[in-house]
């Protein structure tokens, strides 16, 4: 039988056997019997003792001191370099600074006439920009009249009280109409939605038609005419 159920190894000793059990635990059994010491190469007694450690640091120093005068001769050099790299740059320059006067003397004849030829041609464009918009709002213009013209010819005609003669049926002055002799006005589309003409007392509605309310449907009317009141 398996004991890796078990906690603990206390819990998982059976009964005496004869001849003792041959079975331990590994923290009943004996661990860090011996002591370690230095050995070769890692600082033990003897080898401090041997050592000069005084010599060992004015060595170091002194090293240290080498590296630093080497470091700073170094510097100072690359810093005479640098100087007289600059210098040469300076002369170079002050040559450059003349030849670029005697080059800014002529371009400057050369840039008068580039600035009129701009001159001309900006004119040009400032006079294109104000053709197009000219043309612009002469379309606009024409536009917002032909609309103005087509809303005041629909509220004519489609009005029945306006247009009494194309109510009517007539064509006065050979003005053809396309609305019918009746005094009906079109219904839209949502003339009959939910929250619109909530009143109960519609006479103009033909009976049958669809309506997007149950309270407002004919089969409720009778219903509540029928058997409520």
């Amino acid at each position: 039988m398996s004991t890796a159920h078990r906690p603990t190894w206390d819990p998982a000793q059976a009964r005496d056997v004869k001849g003792g059990s041959r079975q331990f635990s590994v923290r009943d059994m004996a661990a860090h019997t011996k002591l370690k010491f230095r050995q070769v190469g890692q600082t033990s007694a003897d080898e401090v003792k041997r050592r000069d450690l005084r010599a060992e640091l004015l060595a170091a120093e002194t090293e240290a001191k080498n590296k630093k005068q080497v470091a700073d001769d170094e510097t100072n050099k690359r810093r005479k370099l640098l100087q007289e790299a600059i210098e040469m740059d300076k002369d170079d320059s002050d040559k450059e600074e003349k030849e670029e006067g005697d080059a800014e003397e002529e371009s400057e004849s050369e840039s008068e006439d580039d600035e009129d030829e701009t001159a001309e041609l900006l004119r040009e464009l400032e006079k294109i920009k104000r053709e197009r918009a000219e043309e612009k709002t002469r379309q606009e213009k024409e536009q917002s009249e032909s609309n103005a013209a087509a809303r005041e010819a629909e509220i004519a005609t489609a009005n029945p009280l306006l247009n009494l003669a194309a109510a009517l049926g007539q064509t006065p002055n050979g003005i053809d109409t396309t609305v019918p002799g009746t005094f009906s006005v079109k219904r839209r589309w949502d003339d009959d939605l939910i929250f619109k003409n909530q009143a109960m007392n519609l006479k103009d509605k033909s009976k049958g038609h669809f309506v997007n309310d149950l309270l407002r449907t004919e089969f409720h009317k009778k219903f509540m005419s029928k058997f409520i009141k």
